[in-house]
């Protein structure tokens, strides 16, 4: 049938993941891990504790809210999202576990002080 001449292009797409490491996925992790001091200090620091979970439950929401605006708006869900999803679930329950600690806790100490009274 013949010769016929055809044009290949070739495209090489490369992805600097050092930005997304560096601008979404290191400080998530840091605020996990800042999250977890909680557990370190005493329960009875509340103010310590409650302002250390306020304050990463934050900054979640707000890297969460930078990296979502700084991607583009898509039907579906990116590994990002899960990442930091997950990352937010921890935080939050760091924050939950010292409100279940403190509860019972102080069910605790009723109990022991009814006992006294009663003895």
């Amino acid at each position: 049938t013949g010769w016929y001449n055809r044009l290949f292009i070739n495209f090489a797409l490369r992805r600097h993941i050092f930005f997304f490491l560096l601008q979404s996925y290191f400080p998530a992790m840091l605020m996990v891990m800042l999250s977890w001091v909680s557990f370190w200090i005493d329960r009875r620091a509340v103010p310590a504790r409650v302002s250390l979970g306020i304050t990463t439950v934050l900054t979640m929401s707000t890297i969460m809210t930078g990296v979502s605006a700084s991607m583009p708006q898509v039907s579906y869900i990116k590994a990002v999202d899960v990442y930091l999803w997950t990352s937010f679930l921890f935080v939050f329950l760091s924050v939950i576990e010292y409100a279940a600690v403190n509860y019972l806790t102080t069910i605790e100490e009723r109990n022991q002080l009814k006992k006294r009274g009663k003895v």
